[in-house]
């Protein structure tokens, strides 16, 4: 028999209580990532398209009427990332059950946009508004960062 071929020293194999554990993780891991892709197997955004149609048709409408208020209806555009943004933060929320950073931060970026577009829209005076933009933005980063990740 050739000597040199064999290990002298078998490998040990993990305790029993580290392979269930790792096992119990895996599958733990398993199951969160099946229960993910059933929300979202079947779901379409495509509501968020309608949203913004009906938008549209209430400001000319309105202006149609003779009702002027938006002047600036091209802000309504703003508000595709703020939607887009307040739903990765519902997706993440339930992805974790809780709010977490990634889901606070996604809806920060929202409302922040959210904000901006009614500025815009409202032709309020932008040099009254951006610093309250820069406020929120800094107690946005102070707030998530005291939120699990």
């Amino acid at each position: 028999m050739n000597d040199q071929n064999q290990n002298p020293i078998p490998n040990p194999s993990p305790a029993p209580e580290v392979q269930d554990w790792r096992e119990q993780r895996r599958a733990e891991h398993l199951a969160r990532h099946e229960a993910h892709l059933q929300r979202h197997r079947g779901r379409q955004y495509g509501w968020m398209g309608g949203v913004m149609l009906i938008l549209l048709g209430f400001v000319f409408l309105l202006q149609n009427m003779g009702i002027n208020f938006l002047t600036n209806w091209w802000a309504l555009f703003i508000l595709i990332p703020a939607f887009w943004a307040y739903v990765a933060a519902w997706d993440v929320y339930q992805d974790h059950g809780q709010l977490t950073r990634g889901a606070a931060s996604s809806l920060i970026l929202g409302l922040m946009l959210t904000l901006l577009s009614f500025v815009f829209l409202l032709n309020l005076a932008i040099n009254m508004f951006w610093p309250l933009l820069l406020i929120a933005g800094g107690l946005a980063l102070v707030l998530t960062s005291l939120l699990p990740s």
